[in-house]
């Protein structure tokens, strides 16, 4: 019975076991799949991983009291072979030997009876072909959900899950026939459109922008008439302009180099790859012998993925040390030199592990030529050989008692790895030396409990964890403070918790908003004596909300000594105190017998009324200005651009945590707003320089988990259409699977940055399908992934810290991501892009930023 993931499309439900199957089961099953399925994502043949599937589980045929198994005809195998063989080439691959087509049986026209091979053309469904009416198949070959079939989404990259369908009245039909929801900007759709009557200039296709995009260097349209028929002085770089696409020297001295180039050349830094961290040196020196100029760049490359996989095969001891050597170069601290592996070490690695490689048609990477590395006895050059005693598996890897390594990750999932099985052994929580969720049986790292952040679903792990006097209160990282100290206005615990959500709003019976103050563990009402409209202003902003829109003062009619009131200290004008709570004392009398109620207004966001036109584009596209109004540039001289960001507040900005790696000094960076070309200043750009940085405290560089920071700017922006904050999701809002969602930002478009805002759709992808990409990351709940199975946005629209925002009611936009990791550039062979998931934040982000408005400043 057929139960493999990536073979869902296949059309039958039982396989058997062929002969010619051996080498497949000597290979894995899993890394044979494998295979076909990074062919599936470089789109070489559309049905490439059918073809893959149907060989490694061939359909079972019963034939009396005989089965048989059914193989792929030759020519699928030929149509397979034509499409992807020159795509193995481009990266140094060939298509594998064992798969020769010619032994392969082929249908004839006198078969009409008995068939004898299998090809994608004898099913006549395409549900079926996906495993039932829940998916539908691609032209392309790839498996989408069958919901997304007929949405007026380019789901499968090639519209064939928008064809032959009828469109509904909110859908625009293509002269194509495709269904289109009507704010896509495509050829047929655009017909009958004037550029002019938007304020646009019209390219020679038809297509739209604006007309600062004409000779600029650039080809906005996609014809290139943008950039005909332009004089001289129109596209001569001005002085002082550097326009480079690429940079060879990262260390070099030219105007170029500098935007582009490390900040250290030349330097010994610590090895931060985690598969690499258990080598017998600590630093390491860039570029490596791969030719990647940073560690991050290593850590998402092919070779870093290849490595540990190869590695599994046992096929030699030290293959994993050799790994690392190449990928992190020993730096020498006397000479700042990087120290390459001896020549033997790399022989006998290629030699062992090569043919491994050719099994499945892989080749080793070329950049590993032997005859660079000097001889371990030469006389003028030091080399590296593996100690006796070297660590075969890399931190990333279990070691069974076989002494084969396998993926941690595989360690104990339900399923053996290991031939002994030893990666299934011992799987407690006990014997890992881990903790227990007392109800979900999670396993977690003793360090992580009592530290204040809940681990576990039902936070056990933050329960019990000190034993406060009756007289105390127990603060959010476990210490104790006397309870009359709570919300008094001065932060009496360490992490500040005791001053956190002081000041609420409660609905009476009447649904008024009642100004509540929390003191030493208990709600009190606002005595309305001698109340001011600008301490309801005060109130409101220490909420995180807008002005007040209406202060009621309500007569009480019960007895005053029957409940708890705080009023105004007597001298509370002559205070200097930054939030509401630090004005009002206990004890008073309340003379008007009055107590306080608020309505305050939400701060506006999330609104782009400089983008007159709400029309998206497929795929990806240089963005308008003003469509994104939030984005922002995160810059240090004299690289200048370094990251995205977000504005979410007037004073306050959201990007990663790992922009900042070994920069966190808040007075050499500055935040630019309001520019679409980083090129060209605009007449709307603003500019502000940092004035704080706060990391995540669990940020994690060797797995990019918690990849999140806060940065507050030296003043407030001035609201535009241009400048202007989008909205964040509250805590349990959370955005589904298969939501459509958009990136921006200045990432990277082949081998060079755009100056110009990129925009791209994308797709929400599921935890559980996103893991499915990576082997050697785990995806967590701090973590959201998008992008498609087809890889339609197919350049890098998106840089670090950028925003992932999604469209909700009333036009408004909320944030859910910022960029990460992963594929940032969509590629269909690296899989989705990893963004930090911004909701499951929220707490900690409206905490640090009432701390520093409101208790630090």
């Amino acid at each position: 019975l057929l139960n493999t993931f990536q073979c869902q499309m296949l059309p039958y439900n039982y396989t058997t076991v062929s002969s010619f199957l051996s080498i497949v089961k000597s290979i894995e099953m899993e890394k044979f799949l494998k295979f076909f399925s990074y062919l599936n994502r470089l789109n070489c043949y559309q049905h490439i991983m059918l073809f893959g599937c149907s060989l490694a589980l061939p359909e079972c045929i019963s034939d009396g009291d005989d089965s048989r198994g059914l193989l792929p005809c030759r020519t699928f195998c030929e149509a397979a072979k034509e499409g992807c063989e020159p795509v193995l080439g481009m990266v140094n691959a060939s298509w594998p030997d064992f798969l020769k087509c010619s032994q392969f049986q082929n249908k004839t026209e006198n078969d009409t009876t008995t068939r004898v091979c299998f090809s994608p053309h004898q099913e006549k469904g395409k549900q079926s072909l996906c495993g039932g009416k829940e998916s539908f198949l691609c032209a392309s070959g790839i498996c989408i959900p069958g919901k997304l079939q007929c949405n007026g989404y380019n789901d499968c990259d090639d519209w064939s899950d928008e064809v032959h369908c009828n469109c509904s009245n909110d859908v625009f039909r293509c002269a194509t026939g495709k269904c289109l929801n009507y704010t896509f900007v495509y050829l047929s759709d655009e017909q009958n459109c004037a550029c002019h009557s938007q304020g646009l200039v019209e390219c020679r296709n038809g297509q739209c922008i604006p007309s600062a995009f004409q000779c600029d260097g650039d080809n906005d349209c996609r014809d290139g008439s943008d950039e005909e028929n332009c004089s001289e002085n129109q596209t001569l770089c001005q002085e002082g302009d550097q326009r480079c696409s690429s940079c060879p020297d990262p260390c070099g001295a030219s105007p170029c180099e500098l935007r582009n180039s490390p900040a250290n050349c030349s330097q010994c830094e610590p090895i931060t790859l985690e598969l690499c961290m258990n080598l017998p040196y600590n630093y390491t020196y860039y570029p490596n012998y791969l030719g990647h100029r940073t560690q991050k760049e290593a850590s998402i490359s092919w070779e870093s993925s290849l490595f540990p996989a190869l590695v599994q095969t046992n096929c030699y001891k030290y293959l994993m040390f050799f790994a690392c050597t190449i990928l992190v170069p020993k730096c020498d601290p006397h000479t700042n030199q990087r120290i390459p592996p001896c020549r033997t070490l790399c022989v006998q690695s290629k030699e062992r592990c090569e043919a491994v490689l050719g099994i499945v048609g892989l080749q080793w990477p070329e950049d590993t030529d032997c005859t660079q590395f000097p001889d371990e006895n030469s006389d003028n050059q030091t080399c590296l050989t593996p100690d006796e005693g070297v660590e075969e598996c890399s931190p990333s890897h279990f070691k069974c008692r076989s002494g084969r390594c396998v993926l941690a990750s595989r360690r104990c999932d339900g399923q053996a790895d290991c031939e002994d099985d030893s990666d299934e052994d011992n799987c407690g929580c006990r014997e890992r030396g881990l903790w227990e969720c007392p109800l979900k049986k999670l396993c977690i790292k003793h360090n992580m409990i009592c530290d204040g952040f809940p681990d576990c679903p039902d936070m056990m792990d933050e329960k019990n964890c000190s034993f406060c006097e009756e007289s105390e209160l127990e603060c959010a990282n476990h210490e104790c403070v006397p309870r009359e100290l709570w919300c008094d206005g001065q932060a009496d615990c360490s992490d500040s918790s005791d001053e956190w959500d002081c000041v609420t709003l409660s609905k009476n019976a009447n649904s008024l908003m009642l100004l509540t103050v929390h003191r030493s563990a208990a709600d009190n009402h606002v005595c309305a004596d001698e109340w001011q409209e600008n301490l309801s202003q005060l109130a409101c902003n220490q909420m995180g909300l807008g002005g007040p829109s209406k202060t009621e003062i309500v007569i009480e009619n019960e007895q005053m000594q029957d409940q708890k009131w705080l009023s105004l200290h007597s001298d509370w004008k002559s205070k200097n105190a930054s939030t509401l709570h630090a004005l009002l004392v206990n004890g008073q009398m309340c003379q008007s017998r009055s107590k306080v109620a608020l309505f305050c207004t939400k701060e506006d966001c999330g609104r782009r009324p400089a983008a007159r036109m709400s029309k998206r584009i497929l795929g990806g596209r240089t963005s308008r200005p003003g469509r994104w109004p939030w984005q922002c540039s995160l810059q240090s001289e004299p690289s200048g651009h370094i990251c995205g960001c977000v504005l979410i507040a007037k004073r306050w900005v959201l990007t990663v945590a790992h922009c900042f790696e070994g920069r966190e000094n808040a007075a050499v960076w500055k935040v630019v707003l309001g520019i679409s070309n980083l090129d060209h200043p605009s007449s709307f750009m603003q500019t502000r320089l940092v004035k704080t940085i706060i990391l995540h405290p669990r940020y994690n560089r060797a797995v990019v988990d918690y990849d999140i920071s806060i940065v507050e700017l030296d003043e407030d922006i001035n609201e535009t259409s241009y400048v202007r904050p989008v909205c964040l999701p509250s805590k349990d809002q959370l955005v589904q699977p298969d939501t459509y969602c958009y990136i921006t930002g200045w990432g990277h478009m082949g081998n060079k940055m755009p100056f110009k805002l990129q925009e791209g759709e994308v797709r929400i992808i599921s935890l559980e399908q996103c893991q499915s990409y990576f082997d050697m990351k785990i995806i967590t709940s701090r973590m959201l992934c998008a992008g498609y199975e087809s890889g339609t946005v197919d350049s890098c629209m998106g840089d670090s810290g950028g925003p992932l925002v999604c469209e909700h009611t009333a036009g408004r936009w909320t944030l859910f991501g910022l960029t990460s990791w992963g594929s940032v550039c969509f590629s269909k062979v690296l899989g989705p892009g990893v963004y930090s998931n911004v909701s499951h934040f929220i707490e900690w982000i409206e905490r640090q930023i009432y701390i520093h408005s409101f208790l630090l400043n």
